[in-house]
């Protein structure tokens, strides 16, 4: 009853201003049974945000949700949750009028697997709302990502797009593996010349990895804006990806 009385108080809901370009978007999670991950929370938008609040449901069954938790960048942000058995309700707003910096997800959601269940999952988001620092709700597109519930070990070799992509400081490159294996993982620019060296013939162990990438060259220089190519090279496999960072 507390965070609904805030959020009562908190979004004026005296108009809607239409935003096409407004989306919010949760990423996908590749869950190992018997670890955790986080869910990313990203908004692409060309208004200025002041709160945001939703509600996510989940079977209990087969997940647990944590505590959410803000990025760096928005750390002023206060910060309203609430958990039940089945459900996960978030608020966040500034008492100081300021807007949310949206180059990087916004928020964090921690999760676990629980039982023996494989297979995918859909996140059943309600009632999500972005408000202007006039109060004003924004139209939005809600995009909810897949969980999918995995074994220790994945089935097939498989480089995974990064999250966030676009990005401005830093993206997370995910990748498969099997089995253990002699590993490459290179940023090149668009013309084919390598920027970074990520892994270099490294033994690698089965399972799920993640290796980010801050955007800077093998000398530790920023690189510009612009698209970029990702390979992961194991063994006679070969798969790419194309990034774009924006500074």
């Amino acid at each position: 009853m507390f965070i609904r009385r805030i959020l009562t108080l908190f979004f004026i809901t005296a108009g809607f201003v239409f935003a096409e370009e407004t989306e919010v978007v949760f990423s996908e999670v590749s869950l190992v049974k018997g670890s955790d991950d986080l869910i990313y929370l990203s908004v692409r938008s060309e208004e200025a945000i002041a709160g945001l609040q939703f509600e996510v449901a989940f079977d209990p069954s087969v997940i647990e949700m944590g505590v959410p938790t803000l990025s760096t960048r928005n750390h002023t942000f206060s910060l309203k949750a609430k958990r039940d058995s089945a459900s996960l309700k978030v608020m966040a707003f500034s008492m100081e009028g300021e807007t949310l910096d949206l180059e990087e997800p916004v928020l964090m959601i921690p999760l676990s697997a629980k039982g023996d269940y494989e297979g995918k999952l859909s996140l059943d988001v309600k009632n999500f709302i972005l408000s202007r620092p006039d109060g004003n709700k924004v139209s939005l597109r809600v995009s909810a990502g897949q969980i999918y519930v995995v074994p220790s070990v994945p089935s097939r070799f498989t480089l995974n797009e990064n999250f966030p992509n676009p990005f401005n400081e830093q993206t997370v490159i995910r990748f498969d593996l099997p089995e253990s294996a002699l590993v490459s993982l290179v940023i090149y620019d668009i013309e084919g010349k390598r920027i970074r060296t990520l892994e270099d013939h490294s033994v690698l162990s089965a399972g799920y990895h993640a290796k980010p990438w801050d955007g800077l060259d093998n000398n530790g220089d920023p690189v510009s804006s612009g698209e970029y190519v990702c390979s992961l090279k194991v063994g006679i496999n070969y798969q790419a990806i194309k990034m774009v960072l924006l500074r």
